[in-house]
């Protein structure tokens, strides 16, 4: 099954990182005789890509920002475990730079920074070939995403274009580093790809480029004090009139086990349960989410050795962590008629997979396996109920037996950009600029409300806090929910269990790791 040439070229890579193979063979070869066709460099490009697979570990940049916003939480469990500070630091907003989380979300960006650097310097030191400008725009804007979301969390960050440069990288702040993403994306623009194909998916297009410059655009008076939704709305425009892409009628459509190149999808993180198999590279949520304890007992014999097949709901054959649960202000913020709820979370009453009901027995018999969102605050201190906290389940678990505790990664691939984001950042955008009745008018705005059983919005119907909530129920636990609440000056407010915090925390600590290492760093003001 699966992957496209993007997942073709990755495992390329990845299969000649672990030959031993004598380097001198290949040293002898001309970098200008061996790469001589795009498609040489396609495969060699996939080194940096695949640096985007470590987005679905269990320490991630993804997971860390779930932690930091009103999306999820990571109580104490009912076995006792992720009771870490370090969880809770995320939730109060008071993460300290000796944190590991935040030192494994820096190390997603400048691995990705690093990886495409290393590409760069290769193709720039080659001849002219058909096809070399598009692979350099492609790894241009590629670490323009990478600094982008670096930029996102720690505002001031260290500064390298090229794996040559042998001082230590100097720290920039946003103002240049703006204009930096800015100046290489628009640069880059003309080189990319303008179709949604197979030999596109996974990689870096023009759909890629103008999401990742309205997002940029977005969120510029928060990062540099300007406003440029003109400039974000012409940017949507220019993806909604390339007639690449459209709204899907079902919503589960993008994130189901075979989701590969949908047409709602701008840029994917392609996954495979064979290929992308490690703690490295793998999507893993149903690890971190699901219950350990829906256990089938296997009867032994005396010649065999049975192990227990876990989560009767799903067949995984796994003991998952139990760490990750929906907050229960998030949860309960949803409209009644909103079938994205049921579409992302997982609660009520569990059933097997004959659909029948399943069980729990908490020392008193067996009652009914019924998940409630609810949770009291104490759950930091004291250990969760069992029945306590609805899980992750936007990403639907497969039921072939191939998912294991050994951190195999799920079918499902990941879009970091959704034909839906774009169409909320324009109506966003409109709205800001007083053209509410224009992002009304939209159809693909219409639908992503109506596919989700409600009404579609009014002009009178567009205000901030709507398209607010709008974007937190489609986009949920997408990724970008963290500059979406500050953006939209919700950040610093309290929810469930965070405390009102001050305009300090909007940026994160530097990891202590990175400090000691660079001595050019400032730490952000906590």
């Amino acid at each position: 099954m699966k992957k496209s040439l993007y997942l073709i070229g990755v495992l390329a890579a990845m299969l000649c990182s672990c030959t031993n193979l004598d380097e001198e063979i290949y040293s002898s070869i001309p970098k200008d005789r061996f790469f001589t066709s795009e498609e040489q460099f396609v495969k060699y490009s996939a080194r940096a890509y695949s640096s985007l697979q470590d987005w679905g570990t269990e320490q991630s940049l993804w997971t860390l920002n779930l932690q930091l916003t009103n999306e999820i939480v990571v109580p104490r469990n009912p076995t006792g475990e992720w009771s870490q500070s370090r969880y809770e630091e995320l939730q109060f907003h008071k993460p300290t730079a000796s944190n590991n989380l935040l030192n494994m979300g820096w190390e997603f960006c400048f691995k990705g920074i690093t990886a495409c650097n290393d590409v760069l310097d290769t193709v720039e030191s080659t001849s002219e070939f058909p096809g070399r400008n598009k692979i350099i725009a492609e790894m241009k804007v590629l670490r323009a995403y990478f600094y982008y979301m670096a930029v996102s969390d720690w505002g001031n960050v260290p500064y390298s274009i090229s794996k040559k440069e042998t001082e230590l990288p100097q720290q920039k702040d946003r103002a240049f580093m703006f204009n930096f993403i800015e100046s290489d994306i628009k640069e880059n623009l003309q080189y990319l790809s303008k179709e949604r194909s197979a030999e596109t998916y996974g990689r870096i297009t023009q759909g890629v480029a103008y999401c990742l410059l309205a997002k940029l655009y977005l969120n510029a008076e928060q990062w540099i004090g300007v406003e440029k939704w003109t400039e974000a709305e012409a940017c949507c425009d220019s993806v909604m009139k390339s007639g690449q892409y459209q709204i899907l009628n079902n919503y589960k459509d993008n994130f189901a086990i075979n989701n590969d190149n949908t047409a709602e999808g701008i840029f994917a993180i392609p996954y495979s349960t064979i290929y992308t198999k490690s703690d490295h590279n793998a999507f893993v949520i149903y690890m971190l989410t699901l219950p350990a304890n829906m256990v089938k007992p296997v009867s032994a014999s005396p010649d065999t050795n049975p192990q227990p097949v876990y989560n009767l709901s799903w067949n995984i054959n796994a003991a998952p962590w139990d760490g990750f649960v929906a907050d229960p202000d998030f949860f309960a913020s949803y409209d009644p008629a909103d079938t994205r709820k049921a579409d992302t979370w997982i609660y009520g009453q569990l059933k097997d997979l004959a659909g029948n009901d399943l069980t729990i027995d908490l020392g008193d018999g067996p009652v009914p396996y019924v998940l409630d969102a609810a949770m009291d605050e104490s759950v930091y201190t004291n250990r969760r109920s069992p029945l306590q906290g609805a899980r992750i389940g936007k990403w639907p678990y497969q039921s072939d037996g191939l998912l294991t505790g050994d951190q195999v990664s799920m079918d499902n691939d990941f879009y970091l950009m959704r034909y839906a984001d774009v169409v909320l950042m324009r109506a966003e955008a409109l709205v800001r600029l007083n053209r509410a009745g224009e992002a009304a008018a939209m159809p693909e705005l219409a639908k992503i409300r109506t596919r989700a059983g409600l009404a579609p919005l009014t002009a009178a119907d567009l205000t901030l806090d709507n398209i607010y909530l709008e974007r937190m129920h489609e986009l949920a636990l997408e990724g970008w929910q963290r500059e979406d609440m500050i953006r939209f000056g919700k950040y610093l407010g309290s929810w469930w269990n965070k405390p009102v915090t001050t305009e300090n925390d909007l940026l994160l600590p530097i990891p202590s790791p990175v400090l000691s290492a660079n001595p050019n760093l400032t730490q952000n003001p906590r």
